[in-house]
């Protein structure tokens, strides 16, 4: 798996899980303090990030990284 990939599926994940729980990428963000942008660069695959901000990521959506990363 090439780095863009795995960015876009870590991506796909997010937002698959953010709209799951009826949040707006807004209000995600500021659950979680980061900025809206940038979470929509992550969310679309243009944005490397740190294992630090999955991590505040998953906490966001209550899950543990192995829920996340189910079905990968």
């Amino acid at each position: 798996m090439t780095k863009t990939r795995s960015r876009n599926k870590v991506g796909a994940r997010i937002k698959e899980l953010r709209l799951r729980n009826g949040l707006t990428q807004e209000k995600f963000a500021l659950m979680i303090g980061l900025n809206r942008s940038y979470l929509a660069d992550i969310e679309k695959g243009n944005r490397n990030f740190g294992f630090d901000t999955l991590e505040r990521i998953v906490k966001g959506f209550d899950i543990s990284l192995e829920e996340f990363f189910a079905g990968f």
